[in-house]
């Protein structure tokens, strides 16, 4: 297995619907993924068209975090949620893989942790997954 690079992940469409985060190399459990140079800005949710809030981060009832630009987002913010996630945080900001990943994986996160105000989570944050 080897370490992230710039080549490590693909977007593809996802069998859990739209697009999504795959590898294309296996990576061991403990292997940093991602720079962890997460860009966004703060918006005011009245300001961002609809079709766009999915790749928002609510902050709160009137504002989200949003890609820089939305013509150029980063992989991350095409992520998909799962209650079984194979990449996380730890302690220290780093994005790790929390188990093996093998190529062909589609990679997820737990949005959970994006720590949301609860009453703005879509349902599918309380549904458990099979991913």
């Amino acid at each position: 297995m080897q370490s992230w690079t710039e080549f490590s992940f693909i977007l593809k469409p996802s069998s859990i619907g739209g697009i999504g985060v795959f590898a294309t190399h296996d990576i061991s459990i403990g292997t940093r993924v991602f720079s962890g140079n997460f860009t966004s800005r703060k918006v005011q949710i009245k300001d961002v068209h609809p079709d766009f809030l999915k790749y928002c981060i609510y902050v709160n009832d009137n504002e989200c975090l949003s890609p820089e630009r939305f013509d150029h987002m980063q992989i991350g913010w095409y992520l998909n949620h799962s209650d079984k996630p194979n990449i996380a945080k730890n302690s220290e900001g780093l994005v790790l893989a929390v188990r093996d990943i093998k190529a062909g994986d589609e990679i997820f996160c737990d949005y959970n942790q994006l720590n949301e105000p609860d009453h703005l989570k879509e349902a599918y944050y309380w549904q458990p997954k099979n991913n």
